[in-house]
């Protein structure tokens, strides 16, 4: 009925209407000459294919740790395609695995998350 509604009232008209990811999420503890306290990266796209939208990320925290996740939307086309495979792909790429190489995870974990919306509040 809310899609309706939506639809029939077209009250997502200008707006970004909300929708759903998955994120997962590591934790490692690295060496310290791999730890670079305060670095900060972010890429989109790779290694999703051109059906599937979302984006990485890379942070140094304190005590030697990374974190390091994927955050995928889920209205991908692709029923095989794997969350979990992305991910583990994506810290294989030679930027990221350059922070991960003789390092251990330690934690770890996954959950579905909202996103979008943030423009209705903003005008």
């Amino acid at each position: 009925m809310g899609k309706r509604l939506i639809k029939d009232f077209s009250l997502d008209v200008g707006r970004d209407p909300q929708h759903y990811g998955i994120g997962l999420k590591e934790l490692w503890d690295v060496p310290a000459d791999k730890h670079e306290p305060g670095l900060v990266l972010h890429g989109s796209g790779w290694p999703l294919d051109k059906n599937a939208h979302g984006g990485w990320f890379l942070y140094h925290a304190e005590n030697q740790q990374v974190v390091v996740g994927l955050i995928m939307d889920l209205g991908y086309q692709n029923p095989w395609l794997s969350p979990f495979d992305e991910f583990q792909r994506m810290k294989h790429h030679p930027v990221i695995s350059q922070y991960l190489e003789d390092g251990k995870r330690v934690a770890y974990g996954a959950r579905a998350i909202t996103k979008g919306a943030l423009t209705a509040y903003l005008k």
